[in-house]
């Protein structure tokens, strides 16, 4: 099977389209805004895989270079590999993944996490396995003394002693084979396809076999029912979980349109690239609740602060020192003139940078709290093996004040963020030698 790599809203001539064929599956994937065509171009909004039945295609982030031409095809494997790993953790820390139906969602890692979860309880607990308690009259199992002088008559002896003719026994009949064992193992198959298509790329955390070939009655939406009937009878956490975990699958069944495609990634890579920052550098959202809203009031002097209010990136108290940031997801630089090139930020997300910064002067004041200093910064992805400080922007009507521009090392800020690391010094300091971290 061909595989086949790209860019992120990079744009590709039309004669590149032509190596799709199933064009009916690439429907859906433009009637979701995944894949953009126009009369010119086509090119995708999303970052991940799409495994169609003839072809495999891979999206690279928006930050990378041409990965048609720059990278060999090993290079580019181990590059999936570890957005994969990325993704993972990521959807791991921020997804219920219980509760989220992907049909009301921009991202497509849930399927991926659901059906890892399954095999993950599969390895460790085996086949679902419903115990039924069997109570027999005179049987060969332990007698039930409770039940049995609950229910059954006695007679008494010559010491009025009382004498039980009849007693009950209780036995644990285990059913072998029933409809929602057979839900799991076709869910479990299900999953085993699903992980077929990484393996290509020599992932060896996704090596899973399983097979099932008998007959299931009913659609996704019967077993749906016939799972919430299990659940009213059931009290082990173990099983209320399994029984969840195969209706949340069975959901994102239903709602997906992306049947014979497997799919496993996200349209707001934006996201991930925010939560890696996150994580590497710190971050504390009980910070976020120190901005005030804006306050409505009416000519009758009612008023109502409904309304939502700024929301940084990244923001955390180090030592004296306010840090706050913004993750930007794409690359932006000077050339040898000073000129920008790339993407920039633009005015709102310059001037919405300043006033966090102001909201929080605001705040720390009325407080009574002194800062040493406050620490401004956008965060831009780069390929480079070093981070690196380009410089800043400053707004006449912000004056004295200053945002730095800071090219932060994918290829480092992934590793610590796999291995849950986070910088030993904070990254004022990094920036005057940024080859020590």
């Amino acid at each position: 099977m061909k595989i086949l790599y790209f860019k992120e809203l990079e744009r590709y001539s039309l004669n590149e389209y032509s190596q799709f064929e199933n064009s009916q599956f690439l429907n859906n994937l433009i009637d979701n805004n995944i894949l953009i065509l126009d009369s010119q171009y086509f090119r995708f909004k999303f970052v991940g895989m799409i495994a169609l039945t003839d072809c495999i295609i891979i999206v690279f982030p928006k930050y990378k270079k041409n990965p048609q031409k720059n990278y060999s095809e090993e290079e580019k494997r181990e590059y999936v590999k570890n957005i994969f790993r990325v993704f993972e953790k990521y959807n791991k820390s921020n997804s219920s993944l219980l509760e989220n139906d992907c049909n009301d969602k921009k991202e497509y890692l849930n399927l991926f996490s659901l059906y890892k979860s399954l095999i993950d309880d599969y390895l460790e607990y085996g086949l679902y396995a419903n115990d039924r308690d069997i109570y027999t009259i005179c049987g060969d199992g332990e007698i039930e003394w409770n039940k049995t002088i609950d229910e059954l008559d006695n007679h008494f002896n010559s010491s009025k002693n009382p004498i039980y003719v009849n007693y009950y026994t209780h036995d644990i009949e285990e059913e072998q084979e029933n409809y929602i064992r057979s839900i799991q193992k076709k869910l479990l198959t299900d999953a085993a396809v699903y992980f077929e298509e990484f393996r290509k790329f020599g992932l060896d955390g996704f090596q899973f076999d399983f097979h099932f070939d008998g007959d299931l009655i009913g659609d996704e939406e019967y077993q749906i029912f016939k799972i919430g009937l299990e659940l009213r009878e059931v009290f082990s956490e173990r099983k209320i979980n399994l029984l969840k975990l195969m209706k949340a699958i069975l959901k994102e069944k239903i709602h997906s349109c992306y049947e014979d495609i497997n799919i496993y990634g996200t349209t707001s890579y934006h996201s991930v690239w925010e939560n890696v920052c996150q994580i590497v550098l710190g971050h504390d959202s009980s910070l976020r609740n120190k901005i005030p809203k804006p306050i409505w009031r009416s000519t009758n002097g009612e008023k109502d602060n409904y309304s939502t209010t700024f929301v940084p990136d990244i923001v955390l108290e180090k030592d004296n020192d306010l840090h706050i940031y913004d993750a930007k997801y794409y690359e932006t630089d000077f050339d040898e003139k000073g000129k920008l090139k790339n993407s920039i930020p633009g005015i709102g997300d310059i001037s919405k940078q300043f006033l966090y910064e102001e909201s929080y002067r605001a705040y720390y004041e009325k407080a009574d709290i002194k800062k040493s200093r406050y620490y401004n910064a956008f965060l831009f992805p780069t390929e480079e093996t070093q981070h690196s400080y380009i410089g800043e922007v400053s707004f006449e009507i912000f004056p004295g004040k200053k945002i730095e521009l800071l090219k932060l090392s994918t290829e480092k800020m992934y590793e610590y963020y796999l291995k849950d690391l986070k910088f030993k010094k904070d990254i004022n300091e990094i920036r005057k030698n940024w080859s020590n971290t």
